[in-house]
Parts: structure tokens; C-alpha cells; sequence
């Protein structure tokens, strides 16, 4: 056998493939764009239409297209999963997944809260309230909501884009944060939230409602994120 092996040529299948494939990752087909149809594709690559069909089918059975009945077929989105270890860090999230994370600030203010959260915070009227929209590689994903006890007031005067609540809580008041609880239940976007989300009213989120305590377990805060599944999978492991 000979030491010098010869490259086998891509097939016609294969070039289609890794064409529309190099696309997509040059940003000339974003997720969610539709790409040209069968029919031009045979005319854009002077293929036959069985060529074209097989390498658009590869794709995706590889999760990089998708078909949609009487639509045409889709670039993918990207869905992307924060996995839940004792406090899952959204930004840490992203690093992993080699995403990029960014928060934007809807609102800071001091108001009325109610029974739930009120019931969390020892009976508190009001609190700081902080919402954010979470995006990932420009997509937003998670509408956040954090309620703090109104001695945290120093939140309403400290640049908070983009940093670390944790970390802000910590450097500040010098509380230690030890556990987390989280409870799941299924929300439905209203208008705001669909308008942040870019999504349509109605449309199913999962609600996670976590508190943050103290070693002494003293409430230090609520937490709430609206989070879009079909963009964001929230994962929690248990092992024995």
C-alpha cells in the first residue's frame, strides 16, 4: 500500500453540504433565516434535485436545518442549556457554551411587592426590584426579576450592568450566600414580556422562583426568571 494516500474528492452531496454549512457559520444564514429552495439550490449549483435534497436531509438529521410543513426549510436555532449546580451562574453559562452573555436593564426602583414575595421577605411591603432581560449572543432569552429588602437600598445608586449581583452583594453588605432553593412552574408571556422576548403573547415560559439564604437561613433575596425554553433550557442534575 502506498505510504502516499490520495484525497478523495468531496461528492456533489458533500460540497452542497459543507457549502450552506460554511454559510451559516460566516453569518451569511442566521438562525432562523430560511434558506433558498430546493429548486434554487439546483439552479444555484447546477445539481440535480436528489443531490440537493440528500445533502439539505443530511443537515437536518445533523440539527443544523430544519424543515417546516409548507415554510421551507430554517437555519436552526441554537438552544442553549444552563446547567444547575447549587446556583447556576448565568454567565459562567456562557462562557462554557463559548456564547456571549450580555444583561440589559429594564428597571431599578423601590415599590410595593406583592403577597408572595412578600411572604418570602418577612412580611416586607416593599423592595428593591431589579429587572433584566439576559441575552445570549444577542438573543434574549430570560426575562429576570430580583427582590431585595429595602436595607440593600444601596442597589438603587450602584452600576449594576453587566456585573455580578452575587459578587456586588458580597463586596458590600458582607453577607454570605450559602443555599439556594428553586421552584418551577409554567408562566405565559404577557405583552411586555413578549415585546422584550420577541415573542408572541401566550407564548409558554418556565417560571423559576429561587430564594437565596444565609448559612442562618435568613432570606437575603427572591429571584424570579421568565425563561423563553424554546431558547434556553434551564438542566438540573441530582446524583445518589
Amino acid at each position: 500500500m502506498s505510504k502516499n494516500t490520495e484525497k478523495i474528492p468531496l461528492t456533489l452531496q458533500d460540497q452542497i453540504k459543507l457549502e450552506i454549512t460554511n454559510k451559516i457559520k460566516s453569518g451569511k444564514y442566521l438562525p432562523g433565516d430560511k434558506i433558498p429552495s430546493e429548486p434554487q439550490l439546483v439552479k444555484i449549483y447546477n445539481v440535480s434535485r436528489v443531490t440537493v435534497r440528500n445533502a439539505i436531509q443530511q443537515l437536518v438529521d445533523e440539527n443544523i436545518l430544519i424543515k417546516r410543513h409548507g415554510k421551507g426549510t430554517f437555519v436552526k436555532s441554537r438552544i442553549y442549556t444552563e446547567n444547575y449546580f447549587c446556583g447556576g451562574s448565568f454567565t459562567e453559562t456562557c462562557i462554557k457554551m463559548n456564547a456571549t452573555p450580555y444583561t440589559r436593564i429594564i428597571s431599578i426602583e423601590r415599590n410595593k411587592i406583592d403577597l408572595e414575595v412578600s411572604e418570602l421577605l418577612n412580611n416586607e411591603q416593599e423592595a428593591i426590584i431589579i429587572k433584566r432581560v439576559r441575552y445570549v449572543d444577542s438573543i434574549p432569552c430570560i426575562i429576570e426579576i430580583d427582590y431585595f429588602p429595602i436595607h440593600f437600598d444601596f442597589l438603587l445608586e450602584t452600576p449594576i450592568e453587566n456585573t455580578s449581583l452575587i459578587q456586588l452583594l458580597t463586596e458590600k453588605s458582607g453577607v454570605v450566600l450559602s443555599k439556594f432553593e428553586d421552584k418551577f412552574q409554567i408562566s405565559f408571556s404577557n405583552k411586555e414580556f413578549s415585546d422584550l422576548l420577541h415573542t408572541t403573547v401566550g407564548t409558554p415560559l418556565l417560571l423559576v422562583t429561587q430564594t437565596v439564604s444565609s448559612p442562618d437561613d435568613d432570606i437575603i433575596y427572591v429571584n424570579k426568571q421568565f425563561i423563553l425554553t424554546s431558547k434556553y433550557i434551564y438542566a438540573v442534575r441530582s446524583y445518589k
